[in-house]
């Protein structure tokens, strides 16, 4: 039985997809966004009509993404109703077709699927490896799993404690060695086709909350002002370390 670390409250109640509004893309004048799409385009792309499915998806706008650059067939795992509504939402907003399951990732029936995209997911659950292994069962032969997760290690790690040491707690950090999935890629026999932190210091990533000490807080964000003012230096988001990149991504290919 594979817990998870944040219930839906959570999700729509405390996290940003509760203010989230329709249209919703992927915004290249957010650091963090343009990041992203540079790895995903890099490292994930795929050809037109192929079937990519998210988990855990809303607000969607990663399906979206993959919908108008590349032409995809677009599904997505949503557990929350106000996640699932939104998804669908977001997807007609922006005229593509795709269908949303609302329902709970480890008990929906597997279908096989070109490329599986989850980002900021497996981190909530305790068992990383069977939350890995559930992942694997929705790609089919000869596709990809495209898997990122935030990396609180190193500054990122510090700043978010001082910030919201509850919210840390909602994080497996073990997701968040490359160790990992270099060992997962292995015993699974996929190909680890590419693996690396990404992103530089992103101190957007730091969620603020009312679970640290007064003092803390202040140094979190004194944290998160020198950081944005770093962010405004070119190409600060291509500045890559292990204890500093707030992202990591890999992408595993099935065999046929």
């Amino acid at each position: 039985m594979v817990t998870n670390l944040a219930d839906k409250g959570f999700w729509e109640d405390e996290f940003y997809w509760a203010r989230a509004q329709v249209p919703c893309r992927p915004d290249p004048a957010f650091t963090f966004d343009r990041a992203v799409m540079r790895e995903l385009a890099a490292h994930a792309s795929v050809e037109r009509g192929e079937r990519v499915i998210e988990i855990g998806c809303a607000p969607a706008k990663w399906l979206v993404f993959y919908g108008e650059r590349f032409g995809a067939r677009l599904s997505g795992v949503e557990y929350s109703q106000k996640g699932a509504e939104l998804s669908r939402a977001n997807l007609a907003s922006v005229g593509l077709e795709g269908e949303i399951h609302e329902a709970d990732f480890f008990e929906l029936e597997p279908r096989p699927h070109d490329l599986v995209l989850s980002l900021g997911f497996i981190e909530h659950f305790d068992d990383l490896e069977a939350a890995f292994d559930r992942h694997v069962a929705f790609v089919a032969p000869g596709g990809r799993l495209a898997l990122g997760v935030p990396n609180f290690h190193g500054l990122n790690r510090v700043s978010q404690w001082l910030a919201d040491p509850a919210y840390l707690r909602m994080h497996n950090l073990a997701a968040m060695d490359r160790g990992l999935f270099q060992r997962l890629a292995a015993t699974r026999g996929l190909a680890l086709e590419h693996l690396d932190y990404f992103g530089g210091f992103e101190p957007a990533l730091i969620t603020p909350g009312g679970s640290g000490r007064a003092p803390a807080r202040l140094v979190a964000k004194a944290i998160i002002r020198a950081g944005l003012l770093y962010r405004r230096l070119g190409r600060a988001d291509e500045i890559d370390h292990p204890l500093l990149s707030c992202y990591l991504l890999g992408v595993f290919r099935r065999p046929r």
